[in-house]
């Protein structure tokens, strides 16, 4: 009787330790949990305009008919292109952290042109991860699949080439691309303008700028016809710019 109860008493610890183990272990589980916003603040040093800008883009994301999990794949993309470019600024005289131009790409197909697709908002996102950090298309393929990793791969300047030369093929290469390059190749185009009419970079010349302006107009006309409601508001930009120059382009 007594080994009996002995039994008993060892299995009621048995498992009331267990139920311990069980209870520290979801605790610390949950303690150790970061969410996707937490992630990309991390990787974006918390700077405000940066976190304004992602909630833009997760509420629109929030508001479009995408399902839970594209809009997951799609913040995860956000992450992965924050925590790459963690380390680059914009050229602009407060040194915002670099992902919040591939943010606001993202954010200008997704608003303006009114584009929902999940492949091209993460390949937008996505877009100067293999041309600017050492990311290898073999890399977004994995993560990402074969669409995105095309697209990302279209919109990959050589950097090997001259400057010179990769601005004119930008120019050759413009009236080629697939359909979702065009909307990203756009929607940076917008992004780049707009920025740029609000300030110039860092030893960058009136002139510099003004060639800026020319040359982009140059690839935007010839890229496929996508999006009026895009093209529209890089020309709009555009007249914005000269007129306040008082200069034809």
């Amino acid at each position: 009787m007594f080994n009996k109860f002995l039994i008993m008493f060892a299995c009621t610890m048995f498992s009331a330790n267990e139920t311990v183990k069980d209870f520290k272990y979801n605790e610390i589980s949950e303690v150790m949990t970061i969410s996707q916003e937490q992630e990309f603040a991390k990787f974006s040093h918390n700077n405000q305009a940066v976190l304004e800008a992602y909630t833009r883009f997760e509420t629109a994301l929030r508001s479009s008919n995408l399902s839970e999990k594209e809009i997951d794949t799609i913040l995860n993309a956000a992450v992965f292109a924050a925590e790459r470019h963690q380390f680059q600024t914009r050229k602009n005289a407060t040194h915002v952290p670099y992902i919040i131009h591939p943010i606001g790409v993202a954010y200008n197909i997704l608003t303006i042109a009114k584009v929902s697709d999940p492949k091209i908002l993460t390949a937008a996102l996505l877009h100067d991860t293999v041309e600017d950090t050492n990311t290898t298309p073999a890399e977004i393929r994995e993560r990402f699949g074969p669409e995105v990793e095309s697209y990302v791969q279209e919109l990959t300047d050589e950097k090997n080439l001259p400057k010179q030369v990769r601005k004119d093929l930008q120019i050759i290469n413009a009236s080629h691309k697939s359909e979702g390059a065009a909307y990203i190749k756009l929607a940076d185009k917008l992004y780049n303008l707009t920025d740029l009419s609000t300030g110039l970079p860092e030893d960058w010349t009136e002139e510099r700028a003004d060639e800026y302006f020319r040359w982009a107009m140059q690839v935007v006309d010839q890229l496929p016809p996508v999006s009026p409601p895009l093209k529209s508001a890089i020309e709009q930009i555009s007249a914005l710019y000269w007129s306040k120059k008082k200069v034809s382009p």
